[in-house]
């Protein structure tokens, strides 16, 4: 049997699966670092110091000249070099805060086709995990890893917070944590972190709108919310960032034509099969590739109401919102995001409602648990 450590960087070795490496399993360990393009093997029986000095020598490299591996390059090594001896992979968690590392272990479990993989839970703090196998690192191989960062990655405990390969307190586990995964779940997880960006498409539903107790709640509360202040009969509805369709679909449940627009070319395409679904209901549902932005300059659409719901987390400058032609604005978000809001002085706030409040759920089958964190309402209208 053998144990081969798949990872970005050679301190991510140490950092999240030093009990890989620990010579008390008996097995011997194979390294992929893919930033130095480098393939180690480290024979059964070497102890913990003799497996750590080769990781020691690559980090006094700038890996310049090297040529790293890819997710692909690296399965074909890894069938290789272990032949027809049964491995493990052990790699990064899809989900790691780190988003190279969440790309990297997405992309070469994908590569490895059939291998058993497992990967760390790593820097996964913004959820609790269910996971596979916990070890409990005795003190001398705590001792181990402080040393081994203090003395080989002393740049790295001087980067800032916001960077991904800045040594953390919580980056240095006492506890290595690791999980098993299917295909569908590590796109799902790699989804959920990629929530704020395209990445989120690579997956149908990415926020498990269909299944969620709490996203159900909330978009019900929406289209009621709606319902109770506009008239399905007052023109059309535009609906900003509308991602799938989730709430699209509630809205022509409850009378409304509505100008759906979404940016994002995968959700789109998903968003049209539903528009395909309304085809011969004149005028129920009209779908459009603009972005918030070009919807305030050039792509301008007339209607009774906008709704941005749950979309203005990505920058946007509200002073656009004078543009939008229509005296009536839904707008929903985390409301402690809201609470520091500010409405350019045409709008006046009408209505505040609480649509859901926080709860604590699962994603991913159960794999791991978070607090979502509530959606207000709030009615804007034009002086």
């Amino acid at each position: 049997m053998i144990d081969v450590v798949a990872v970005t960087r050679p301190e991510d070795v140490v950092v999240d699966f030093l009990s890989v490496l620990d010579p008390g399993s008996g097995r011997e360990v194979h390294l992929v670092i893919a930033d130095r393009g480098a393939y180690l093997k480290l024979p059964a029986g070497v102890p913990l110091a003799g497996r750590l000095a080769p990781l020691a020598d690559l980090l006094q490299t700038s890996g310049e000249g090297a040529k790293p591996f890819s997710p692909g390059s690296a399965a074909d090594a890894i069938a290789l070099e272990t032949g027809d001896v049964r491995a493990t992979v052990w790699t990064h968690s899809p989900a790691d805060t780190r988003s190279s590392r969440g790309r990297w272990a997405l992309d070469l479990a994908s590569a490895l086709g059939r291998a058993p993989v497992r990967h760390a839970v790593g820097d996964g703090h913004w959820f609790q995990w269910r996971s596979d196998l916990d070890v409990r690192l005795e003190q001398p191989v705590i001792d181990a890893k402080l040393d081994f960062v203090n003395t080989h990655c002393a740049d790295l405990l001087l980067l800032g917070e916001e960077d991904e390969n800045a040594l953390l307190t919580r980056r240095l586990h006492a506890v290595e944590r690791f999980f098993d995964a299917d295909g569908d779940e590590r796109a799902r997880l790699f989804a959920l972190m990629g929530s704020m960006s395209s990445d989120a498409a690579i997956v149908p539903d990415p926020w498990e709108f269909a299944i969620s107790a709490y996203e159900i709640e909330r978009l019900d509360a929406t289209a009621a919310w709606v319902r109770a202040h506009l008239d399905p009969a007052a023109g059309q509805v535009i609906e900003v960032g509308a991602c799938e369709g989730a709430l699209t679909r509630r809205l022509l449940a409850d009378g409304y034509s509505v100008d759906a627009t979404e940016p994002n070319p995968a959700f789109l395409s998903r968003l049209e099969s539903l528009a395909r679904l309304h085809e011969n209901v004149e005028g129920a549902v009209r779908i459009h590739p603009h972005s918030f932005e070009e919807l305030t300059t050039t792509r301008r659409l007339t209607g009774s109401a906008y709704l941005l719901i749950e979309m203005l987390y990505y920058g946007q400058d509200l002073t656009l919102l004078d543009r939008f032609p229509t005296d009536r604005l839904f707008v929903s978000m985390d409301p402690e995001v809201l609470a520091h809001q500010a409405w350019p002085p045409a709008w006046s706030v009408e209505q505040q409602l609480d649509l859901v409040t926080p709860r604590v759920e699962t994603v991913v089958n159960g794999r791991a648990y978070l607090r979502k964190r509530g959606s207000r309402g709030i009615l804007l209208r034009r002086r």
